[in-house]
């Protein structure tokens, strides 16, 4: 499955993400002609790592005019929408399932505004964004985190980047991020933390104490979901959850 036509909809399918979205003017025209069908993303470091490093994914160089990316993604994960179009960022290469030397008119390009080398300047809400960003494209189009590929991967001109970033952990995440669907916007997440405060007074030790009845022990002290060993080990939703099926059978003339 893949998208043909145009990615109209990034700013939008972004935004859906809970990301912040800056659209440049004439993003929607802006590109070497006409996508074909789209089969994943591409990503890339800008090689700068500076404040402007978008305007020349824009507007390019002379043997090279722009746009050179469809997206630039700065360091405080704001996305920058560049362009719908076709842009130059994939040069030579090939990965499975994607035209040899062709792939511009076939992927989306992203351009991380980074130096590229050591020490790396990757920032945590970048990386995250990165992340979500690739998840929610991929989950557009119907592709999967194997359509997520490093320029480095995807090369054979001996790129780089995204240097600095382990792309089978990154693939992994970005897979989990595309089966876990959008995640809340910051004012949902703002929503209910006000509203928790409200009933339960601020954030605190009380908060702690609910989360660790409904999910065991070990949430507290290790952030993880270790249920009740009461319980097998199940959480308190998880162990509803069981009861349910086992009265639903019982109820269908089975055994629980």
């Amino acid at each position: 499955m893949s998208w043909t036509g145009d990615p109209v909809w990034l700013a939008d399918v972004l935004r859906a993400e809970g990301l912040h979205v800056i659209e440049h003017d004439g993003w929607r025209e802006r590109g070497h002609g006409d996508f074909r069908d789209i089969r994943g993303v591409l990503c890339h470091h800008t090689g700068g790592g500076n404040p402007n490093d978008w305007r020349y994914v824009r507007d390019g160089e002379p043997k090279l005019p722009g746009p050179l990316a469809q997206l630039v993604l700065e360091k405080d994960g704001t996305y920058r929408v560049i362009a719908a179009g076709v842009c130059w960022h994939a040069g030579r290469g090939s990965w499975p399932g994607w035209p040899t030397d062709n792939a511009n008119y076939h992927v989306i390009g992203i351009e991380a505004v980074s130096r590229g080398r050591e020490p790396f300047d990757w920032t945590s809400q970048q990386i995250d964004a990165y992340q979500r960003g690739t998840a929610a494209i991929l989950r557009r189009i119907g592709r999967d985190a194997a359509d997520c590929v490093a320029h480095r991967e995807y090369s054979s001109e001996g790129k780089i980047d995204p240097a600095g970033l382990d792309m089978h952990e990154f693939r992994r995440a970005v897979q989990g991020f595309i089966e876990g669907g959008a995640p809340m916007s910051a004012a949902e997440v703002e929503q209910i933390q006000e509203f928790i405060t409200a009933f339960c007074g601020p954030i605190g030790s009380d908060i702690k104490d609910v989360r660790e009845q409904l999910c065991g022990h070990g949430q507290r002290d290790a952030g993880q979901y270790a249920g009740w060993p009461q319980l097998d080990g199940l959480t308190l939703v998880e162990a509803i959850a069981d009861i349910r099926t086992r009265l639903e059978k019982l109820e269908l003339g089975g055994t629980a």
